[in-house]
């Protein structure tokens, strides 16, 4: 491809296969060229000063490069590249504004406006697959200049410990970053101010993200959000500076002619957002139609991935500071989850089935049940206002406290399991009796949906139950958070965090360290909070988990050592009774998840299980965590208490995203086990 255009205001356009070349003319009388940009090379604000004076002036070139697919952006460096380019070409570097892209010429697309005499052209090529929304999670972390390389080549490599992934790991997450850039030159031919600047280069950024809008454009990094640009978007801003001289107006008057308001009212403002637009709009038809082949296929492709986004579930519901509640879902996962529930509950199953399956699905898409009806936040508040009121000797005296704390546990779990026992037998009787008054009733179809729903309520209300004894996504959630901190660097706020999901202390923990927190407490969480209620239902039905997961926060609030080390003996053994087989059988499972997650080690896994499960002081957790820590190569260790794996690497951020999708697989097996084995008992 050899195309050459010239513009109204004398610019030069010459578009081959690899490069688009802008050479502008002279700059107005008394003046030279300013730009504005984010330019690759001679970027920022910049004055093209002359060889002869302010009286004489030479040509600025602006090229747009375009790099192979291949390149990984800092070999060779990206000025070192297009200043080659600019020797090639034969024209001076310093009096050059150097562009990268991916994108192909061919969406190479010029368009112009001219009114009173002030000329605005644009000059736009576009590449989509880079897509991305303002606010999108980062790739690399590097923040200080003279930082950059080191901390991109790591990406995900936060904290300074040495972690379980080298360069090589690295550069498979740098070339996940798939390449595509717009970059937009804009060239007016007459003088603006320094406000007005900046308006028009705001404008330009506007008008380029209206297009991405108005086409649908979806951001590679969550597919259910609109892109407002790629990640290396490039715009070069092209004005001459305002005369030193002033010329006569019709009356005479001497003024410097110049434009000194570019706000959304004005006309130049209309001619600035209308030309980067149209001009946007057109080369991202151009990029569609080459990449997908027609605009329907590429809409129905972007309507597809938001589809299966959806049915992923909330999981980029990450609270945005520590301790702060998890927000709500956006509006399509809230009306998917409440169509699958609705949609389990009109399928032909067995009710504990449906239950169970409407259950998980309201934990995968829908809020948590308010904190107070939450069974096991009324729990916990019993437990407190109990332990508020006992006399400290009771915990002083070892015969004594252990005599104590068999009635509190005795007295905890009668209480609430008889709670339970009387919450579903009254929405049972409220659907029986609910049931008998709607046929006294004549209203022909109007009785069928009253029937109907009352029928419904009373189920929504057993689901509701159940979702109470377990919690899958918020476990995943914030192992998810955990990890943005670490890949930040956010050491302080990971802290925090981690407090949601274990009781250490983690004021002083290094980033691997909380790396490690993070994955332990989610492997034994994962056993603790969705493999043994699941085990509990199926055994026992739903006031089988619901007691389960009372014994369990009892556990939680006084099974450990230090003052209600006796009080708490006997919660803590119950726990490990009813936990023996649930935390095998989660090793089990994130077995059979690791076989579905590349990167990691199965067969390690099972070994690492195997010898190293009784380095736990509790009989239960090291088994799932050992699992994990083989399962991902990574040493898991508390101060003091045990160390899983002390020859393999210390943990970090990307262990527990690849620990995050087992987890999630592995509560995915569990829940196929479950409705098996509910099926064919009947």
């Amino acid at each position: 491809m050899n195309k050459l255009i010239k513009l109204k205001s004398g610019s030069i356009v010459s578009i081959t296969n690899d490069r688009v070349r802008v050479d502008l003319p002279k700059a107005p009388s008394s003046c030279v060229w300013n730009s504005m940009s984010s330019a690759t090379l001679n970027g920022g604000n910049r004055i093209f000063p002359t060889n002869g004076g302010i009286s004489t002036n030479d040509a600025i070139h602006v090229i747009n490069y375009k790099v192979p697919h291949t390149y990984n952006g800092y070999d060779p460096a990206p000025q070192e590249l297009i200043s080659d380019i600019t020797t090639r070409e034969g024209i001076p570097s310093e009096k050059t504004v150097g562009l990268l892209t991916a994108a192909s010429m061919k969406t190479c697309v010029s368009t112009s406006r001219c009114i009173q005499g002030v000329i605005v052209e644009v000059v736009v090529t576009v590449g989509l697959s880079n897509s991305r929304m303002a606010g999108a999670e980062a790739d690399f972390f590097g923040l200080l200049s003279e930082n950059d390389r080191d901390l991109n080549k790591k990406c995900s490599n936060a904290g300074t410990d040495s972690c379980s992934y080298g360069k090589d790991q690295s550069s498979q997450h740098v070339a996940k970053i798939r390449p595509g850039t717009i970059n937009t030159i804009i060239i007016i031919n007459t003088p603006l101010s320094s406000s007005a600047l900046i308006e028009t280069y705001a404008i330009a950024i506007e008008a380029k993200c209206r297009a991405c809008s108005d086409h649908g454009v979806r951001c590679a990094k969550d597919d259910m959000s609109i892109a407002q640009g790629t990640g290396t978007d490039c715009c070069v801003l092209i004005t001459p500076t305002i005369s030193t001289q002033s010329n006569d107006d019709k009356d005479g008057n001497k003024r410097k002619y110049f434009i000194e308001h570019a706000g959304k009212h004005c006309l130049f403002a209309e001619m600035v957002g209308q030309t980067v637009h149209e001009s946007t709009s057109e080369a991202i038809m151009i990029n569609i139609r080459n990449m997908h082949g027609s605009y329907h296929r590429y809409k129905l492709k972007t309507s597809l991935k938001a589809i299966i986004a959806i049915l992923k579930g909330s999981r980029p519901c990450i609270p945005p500071r520590p301790m702060m509640p998890v927000p709500g879902a956006p509006l399509p996962i809230i009306f998917m989850g409440i169509f699958t529930v609705l949609l389990i509950y009109v399928a032909p199953l067995q009710e504990n089935i449906s239950v169970l399956l409407a259950a998980v699905a309201w934990d995968r898409y829908l809020a948590e049940p308010p904190v107070m009806v939450h069974p096991v936040v009324l729990a916990g508040n019993c437990i407190s206002a109990i332990l508020a009121r006992m006399p400290d000797r009771v915990f002083q005296n070892a015969l004594l406290g252990f005599g104590f704390g068999v009635l509190f546990m005795v007295f905890m779990l009668t209480t609430f399991i008889l709670g339970g026992r009387f919450f579903l037998e009254s929405v049972d009787f409220l659907s029986l009796w609910g049931s008998h008054h709607v046929r006294s009733m004549s209203f022909g179809y109007f009785n069928i949906m009253l029937h109907e729903a009352a029928n419904l309520t009373t189920w929504v209300m057993k689901v509701v139950f159940v979702k109470s004894t377990f919690s899958l996504q918020l476990l995943c959630t914030i192992a998810l958070q955990m990890a943005k901190f670490l890949e930040r660097e956010q050491i302080d706020e990971a802290r925090m965090q981690l407090s949601w999901l274990c009781s250490r202390d983690p004021s002083k923990l290094k980033s691997s360290e909380l790396a490690a927190g993070t994955l332990e407490s989610l492997s034994e969480n994962l056993s603790d909070g969705f493999v043994a209620p699941l085990f509990w239902y199926v055994v026992l039905g739903p006031l089988g988990a619901f007691g389960y997961r009372i014994a369990n926060t009892l556990d939680s609030r006084v099974g450990y050592r230090g003052k209600f080390e006796w009080f708490g003996k006997p919660s803590a053994r119950f726990d490990d009774m009813i936990n023996l087989i649930p935390a095998r059988l989660t090793a089990l499972l994130l077995l059979a998840a690791a076989c579905c997650v590349k990167g990691t080690r199965p067969m390690n896994g099972f070994i690492a299980a195997w010898n190293e499960c009784s380095k736990c002081e509790s009989p239960n957790a090291g088994w799932p965590m050992a699992c994990i820590s083989g399962v991902l190569g990574v040493r898991l260790e508390k101060a003091g208490a045990y160390c899983l794996g002390k020859e393999r690497n210390k943990p970090c951020p990307k262990d527990i995203r690849v620990g995050y999708l087992v987890a999630q697989f592995a509560g995915g097996f569990a829940l196929i086990f479950a409705v098996t084995f509910l099926h064919y008992r009947g």
